[in-house]
């Protein structure tokens, strides 16, 4: 399979940098009406250039089912309750502790930590705030259709200073009624924990008798599933939670000077998020390209190119790896052919043909 060639220049284009976006956005209009509804700051990252609502304008490309957004709250802020008719709300904690009350009436409530995500099911009127002294930090991800417009319903009243084109920029309106009923119980099932995880290399092992040394040497120390499309087969059907097409997002977790061997994706986007210490982006067929990131970046590598991270910290660090596509991906991997003769060499040849059975394969070309 052919890769793409990506220049350095091009790269760049596609990063989105937190010292960059961290203080963007703090002024104005927008600022003043996304601070009125949200309690905080909301800054669009990544998403289709013809993304609407909340995130619209989003700094990074990706395909249109999904876009992705950071938020932030000073210590006792956060939004007004809201729901999204037509999209999923899928909200990572990245520092703090977040406080999400849910349902009709907003009776229930679910805490979440520093890497534990909240899956947030359509219809859902929702509110979050940080529930804390320091402040808090989020990602947010929003999984619609093709030609979703990410709107944000609120049963009202809202503050009369708003300005009703900015309301309409970001595509939130008053609309009566409070949304579906949610069960907690069932709530509480669409919470990942990043404290009892587990990574997919135990289930290859279970499932298809891949050995965990043969996919820890070909990918990161280890991968954390965390949610993939309803039906999703291949390495990361085990995902705790399910969503809808299109979007699949998982915890990278490498010990220092460790990371994966270079591969393409081909039919989707793969995207690093750095959740925690310092890494490089590398890319191109010989690995000859490198981007030095940090906490909060973001990378959008485009599909067929050949890319790898790695962890060039002294301590285990994390990435969150947001993998984007259309109705159906199959999220097919690809090595090198070298790569394969050396799984064949370590492991065996049967072992070749278990990853091939989990879409990993060995055909990559230089482009």
């Amino acid at each position: 399979m052919k890769t793409l060639d990506v220049s350095y220049e091009a790269m760049g284009a596609r990063t989105a940098r937190f010292d960059d976006y961290a203080e963007a956005e703090r002024e104005g209009a927008r600022a003043d009406a996304v601070r009125a509804l949200w309690g905080g700051q909301l800054v669009a990252l990544m998403g289709a250039r013809s993304t609407r609502g909340r995130f619209a304008d989003p700094r990074v490309p990706s395909p249109a089912r999904a876009c992705t957004g950071y938020a932030a709250w000073d210590a006792g802020r956060g939004s007004l309750p809201y729901r999204n008719p037509d999209a999923m709300e899928n909200i990572l904690c990245l520092a703090g502790t977040l406080r999400v009350r849910f349902g009709p009436d907003l009776a229930h409530e679910i805490r979440l930590g520093r890497f534990d995500m909240l899956s947030i099911p359509a219809d859902v009127l929702h509110e979050v705030s940080c529930h804390g002294a320091e402040g808090a930090k989020a990602l947010m991800l929003l999984n619609g259709a093709p030609d979703c417009a990410y709107p944000a319903i609120f049963p009202g009243p809202l503050p009369a200073a708003i300005e009703a084109r900015e309301l309409a920029a970001l595509n939130a309106r008053v609309e009566p009624g409070r949304g579906r009923e949610a069960d907690p119980d069932t709530m509480a099932q669409r919470v990942t924990r990043f404290a009892t995880l587990v990574p997919y290399k135990r289930a290859l092992n279970a499932r298809s008798a891949i050995p965990a040394e043969a996919t820890e040497w070909l990918t990161a120390s280890s991968v954390f599933p965390l949610l993939v499309p309803d039906g999703h087969l291949g390495r990361s059907q085990d995902a705790p939670l399910k969503g809808g097409p299109g979007l699949y997002v998982a915890i990278a977790e490498c010990v220092p000077d460790d990371g994966p061997l270079p591969h393409a994706h081909f039919d989707t986007q793969e995207s690093f998020f750095v959740l925690d210490g310092e890494w490089d982006i590398t890319w191109g067929f010989e690995d000859e390209y490198r981007l030095p990131v940090r906490a909060c970046d973001l990378v959008g590598v485009p599909t067929g190119a050949m890319r790898a991270f790695r962890n060039t910290g002294k301590e285990t660090a994390r990435l969150f790896v947001i993998i984007q596509g259309q109705e159906r991906m199959s999220d097919t991997v690809v090595y090198s052919p070298k790569v394969g003769e050396e799984v064949k060499r370590r492991f065996g040849p049967e072992v070749v043909e278990a990853f091939r059975k989990v879409n990993i394969t060995f055909d990559a070309e230089r482009a």
